[in-house]
């Protein structure tokens, strides 16, 4: 471990990670202490759970989460595991007025307090046995998550880290944004070479050449100034895009005929435009196998069910194109010949130096000079 560390501290300037930080379990082990069981993890929109009682269930670094609509205003996260034997509590997603064990009935509130133990006696429960409630935040309609009981939001920090990307997105007014659907899959790759695809405007015109390139050529892509908490790019429409029509009276001319992609660290992936909200939540399984939690969301409230479709459908194609190059990239990674490479002009990957910085940053690495 000390030896690949060593190697992306001392890698050239302008070059990406070394091919084992995508594929050592050792390395995969050290992300988890380091970023995924302290940092914010997206669990998907508020929208999901627009009603009192309405949830879902997700699992988080082994965690079986519950994600509630506590009262109309609030959303908790609870532990999904019950007091009595630790047997989830729940499954799936609905709507509830409490939730019942399925392993021996006891029952908890919405806001995970215990209301009944059958043929326990009183004297014999904790005064605390109760679903723990974990640290959450509501963010842009997002819903973030932290294992670590210690969380700071990066709004709350001194530097303010989500601020500017809040500026750059004020117009899409993406919390109004209406949910429409979401999936859970398995992809076959590195949970960072996820994040790298997504925000790499260097691929779309080669990966996409039918589903984007002539939406979004590489060409006119821009790099959008980031920070330790977020990078971001514009993928700025071609001449052949189709009008996007409804859309919030915020945005300006230009905004319409753009997209923005962004990557708030160190999970959570999305695309923004006029009138369709895509984002990806990713979950490491494995160091090659990642937990991936797309949604759609539309400006339109009144869509019908084959307009989302036509959208959803587009989104499946760009996601399996992704998925296909993905795992070959995987099997790549693995040969005793790959290197680290350098990366394009910063239009094109500068959003991956961001990404690397905010890794060396937070798991430690010292020395890492000019990534």
């Amino acid at each position: 471990m000390k030896s690949l560390l060593q190697k992306i501290s001392n890698r050239p300037q302008g070059h990406g990670l070394p091919p084992a930080c995508y594929t050592s379990g050792k390395f995969l082990k050290l992300e988890k202490k380091k970023l995924f069981l302290h940092e914010w993890h997206c669990l998907g929109r508020t929208d999901e759970i627009p009603e009192l009682g309405d949830f879902f269930t997700i699992d988080l670094m082994s965690e079986p989460l519950l994600v509630v609509r506590e009262t109309e205003k609030d959303i908790s996260v609870l532990s999904n595991v019950c007091r009595h034997r630790g047997m989830p509590v729940a499954s799936g997603s609905g709507n509830t007025q409490r939730f019942r064990c399925p392993y021996h009935a006891w029952t908890y509130d919405l806001d995970g307090k215990l209301r009944n133990a059958p043929l326990v006696p009183k004297e014999h429960l904790d005064k605390d046995c109760q679903l723990p409630r974990l640290k959450t935040r509501c963010w842009q309609g997002f819903i973030f998550v932290s294992l670590d009981a210690n969380a700071v939001w990066p709004e709350n920090q001194d530097m303010q880290a989500l601020i500017p990307l809040e500026q750059h997105l004020a117009n899409y007014h993406m919390q109004t944004m209406h949910h429409a659907i979401s999936f859970v899959e398995t992809w076959e790759c590195n949970w960072k070479s996820l994040v790298e695809n997504f925000m790499d405007g260097y691929h779309l015109s080669v990966v996409h050449p039918e589903s984007l390139h002539h939406l979004t050529p590489t060409l006119l892509c821009k790099k959008v100034t980031g920070s330790e908490a977020f990078t971001a790019y514009t993928a700025n429409y071609g001449k052949l895009a189709p009008a996007r029509e409804n859309h919030h009276p915020s945005l300006t001319k230009e905004q319409v005929n753009q997209s923005q992609l962004f990557c708030v660290f160190p999970s959570l992936i999305a695309s923004v435009s006029a009138d369709t909200l895509v984002y990806l939540a990713l979950h490491p399984i494995s160091v090659n196998k990642v937990s991936v939690k797309w949604g759609v969301a539309t400006f339109e409230s009144d869509l019908t069910d084959d307009e989302i479709n036509i959208r959803v459908e587009k989104w499946k194609q760009i996601n399996n194109e992704d998925h296909e190059i993905l795992q070959r990239l995987q099997a790549g990674l693995k040969s005793e010949h790959s290197v680290t490479g350098p990366l394009a002009a910063d239009n094109f990957e500068g959003t991956l130096h961001d990404f690397h910085q905010y890794l060396a940053h937070k798991i430690g690495i010292e020395a890492v000079g000019d990534l």
